[in-house]
């Protein structure tokens, strides 16, 4: 009986020692703090990250950057406007074609009536669709004063780089 005690005090002894060890190791001190962020700051960098986060049980570090690049020449536009491909048909009307790979959508949001219809005059340079690729949307815009005589894609299609859009005569 008297070793089971003995055991059982000892026992317990050792674990509020590796418990009390475990708490001391898990807080870092501000060297180890520094050295941590300093790692990450050094693999955003080589790897050209915007953020990067790094976890370490209760620890969490998460760093965020802007990178600036100058350029000799104005930055470009993030969201040009739509330069559409137009040929002429053998019936000496316009076609506008899409400048690329997209889903069409003739309306700027779902609740929103479309853009034109079969007979409008537009202007040059109204929107006359959207073009979606990867939730970036771009307007499709009028390459010149118009008709529209025919609108050659359903809404929501996905069209093809000079796919015809629509059916124009010039005004």
């Amino acid at each position: 009986m008297r070793q089971n005690k003995q055991s059982e005090e000892h026992d317990s002894s050792a674990d509020t020692e590796v418990n009390a060890g475990e708490s001391d190791n898990s807080e870092l001190d501000t060297d180890q703090m520094f050295a941590r962020l300093q790692q990450l700051i050094d693999i955003a960098e080589r790897a050209d990250l915007a953020s990067a986060r790094i976890r370490d049980g209760d620890l969490e570090i998460e760093i965020s950057r802007t990178t600036t690049h100058h350029i000799g020449a104005a930055p470009a536009l993030v969201n040009p406007p739509m330069q559409s491909l137009v040929t002429e048909n053998e019936t000496g009307d316009d076609i506008i074609r899409s400048p690329m790979p997209a889903r069409f959508y003739r309306s700027p949001a779902p609740d929103e009536p479309p853009f034109v219809e079969v007979g409008d005059s537009v202007s040059a340079g109204a929107s006359i669709a959207t073009l979606e690729v990867m939730k970036t949307y771009n307007d499709v815009e009028a390459p010149f004063d118009c008709e529209i005589l025919e609108i050659l894609v359903e809404d929501g299609q996905a069209v093809e780089f000079n796919q015809a859009l629509f059916r124009v005569r010039q005004s």
